[in-house]
């Protein structure tokens, strides 16, 4: 393959995706040449917050920046590269001073401070907020964070940065925000697209913090010579763009990692009273339109049992769930995965298989069963009132992508619920995501159709 300057291949340039989740970062080349598009991940790194001396739950953040840029420098060893994109999980932020420094190291969305939140919804109004953001109530909700925020902190902040344009501020130095990240934080005025004034002065946080928002694709500044561009900054976003090479008109997500985001892609928000009772979100996609979705704790359920276990493959879990013979995977109930008591319990174990009517030393592959099931079920129903919720009809197939599509049972059972087709999207979906909406920064692709086409095998 011949290479051309700026790291592109005779057919197309290489770029990195810098995926960041709520419990691993994977730097990923990516060759936009290879149809579909070849990824490669040149670093990984496991990790979860930490309680801090204040007893709250925090980010290691200079841990976790130091890996993505030895990521950074081990992608660029391999070759040449176009660009650069950062996609992090929702909701949480840094604060930065006047030095550019970090004024603490940013909580966890898992942290106890919001457990009150309800306060701060009384004091707005459910249907105010909804009507305004459109984004289902959470305690995790960034909203809830500023709410109750150390002032001194806010106090010696210059910018309120989400956690994605953070990462870009310590590569680039420049401070942004990007549209899906900010949509995660329930302080955007759907209408308008920008941040809400009069919800920003009603948990007292000043305007001037909230940098100007810009959209995915826009070159923000450069990594050691190559170009930074915004992707869907929030992983959902970026997963989304990878659902599928054509999803149909009528189909639904699945986006399986750490949360399961259960939704689909259409036109406009729903803010009326059906989406707000069924507590639906409406985020912002990275490339346009609305993705309508609700949360349900995802492979997160399966990770806090794991380590009770003392971790066992994820892989080995779940293939033992499935060889549950039928006469005794009959007997295990299902539990809610909505239940708050999920969120961040200190012993994962004990309330999954209190829920599930199970004792807590029951074998690891009957509760992973329960836990497939459940969340199954749990998607099942969301699919159901996305129908009720949504103008857009009943859904006519399901897209699933993430790490959980591993489980074919969860497809299994998900299929036997609904009745629907069950598809089953890249591993890696965020990553190719991130990837995909560099190729149309670079002009490699000219709309979102035509970048999905390219993740099919070419005819022959």
């Amino acid at each position: 393959m011949t290479a051309r300057p700026g790291g592109a291949s005779a057919d197309g340039p290489t770029v990195v995706a810098v995926d960041c989740g709520a419990s691993s970062i994977r730097v990923c080349r990516v060759d936009l040449g290879s149809r579909p598009p070849q990824l490669t991940i040149v670093h990984r790194y496991r990790h979860q917050p930490a309680r801090g001396g204040d007893g709250h739950l925090r980010w290691d953040w200079d841990r976790l920046v130091d890996e993505v840029e030895a990521g950074l420098a081990a992608a660029l060893d391999r070759g040449p590269v176009a660009s650069i994109g950062v996609d992090t999980w929702g909701v949480d932020y840094g604060l930065i001073d006047a030095d550019g420094h970090l004024v603490a190291p940013p909580f966890s969305y898992r942290d106890h401070r919001t457990d009150g939140y309800q306060a701060t919804v009384e004091q707005l109004g459910a249907e105010r907020l909804y009507a305004t953001t459109g984004i289902q109530l959470l305690p995790l909700n960034t909203l809830f964070q500023l709410a109750v925020h150390d002032r001194r902190e806010l106090e010696r902040a210059r910018h309120v940065l989400m956690l994605p344009e953070l990462l870009v501020h310590r590569l680039t130095g420049v401070v942004t925000a990007e549209r899906t990240s900010a949509g995660t934080t329930g302080l955007v005025d759907l209408t308008t697209g920008d941040w809400s004034d009069e919800l920003l002065g009603a948990i007292g946080v000043d305007r001037r913090l909230l940098p100007p928002i810009d959209r995915a694709t826009t070159r923000v500044g450069v990594w050691r010579g190559v170009p930074v561009h915004l992707v869907g900054g929030h992983d959902t976003a970026s997963a989304v763009v990878a659902m599928a090479a054509a999803p149909a008109a009528d189909a639904a997500f699945v986006s399986f990692g750490t949360w399961m985001l259960v939704g689909r892609e259409q036109p406009l928000p729903e803010v009326g009273d059906g989406a707000r009772k069924a507590n639906f979100s409406n985020e912002t996609g990275a490339l346009g339109g609305i993705r309508l979705l609700k949360n349900l704790a995802g492979m997160w359920l399966l990770e806090g049992c794991r380590s009770a276990w003392h971790d066992p493959p994820v892989d080995r879990l779940l293939a033992d769930g499935a060889a549950i013979p039928p006469e005794s995977a009959g007997t295990v109930d299902v539990i809610d995965v909505t239940d708050p008591r999920f969120l961040h319990p200190a012993d994962m174990l004990g309330e999954v298989t209190a829920a599930a009517h199970l004792d807590r030393d029951a074998p690891p592959a009957l509760v992973v069963r329960c836990l497939v099931e459940s969340l199954a079920d749990g998607t099942a129903q969301v699919l159901d009132q996305l129908a009720g919720a949504s103008e857009s009809g009943p859904v006519g197939e399901v897209h699933v992508f993430g790490g959980g599509v591993r489980s074919e049972l969860y497809r299994q059972c998900l299929a036997a619920r609904t009745g629907l087709p069950v598809i089953a999207g890249p591993v890696e979906a965020t990553a190719l995501g991130n990837a995909l909406v560099q190729g149309l920064a670079l002009g490699i692709y000219e709309t979102l159709a035509h970048a999905r086409a390219h993740l099919a095998e070419p005819l022959t």
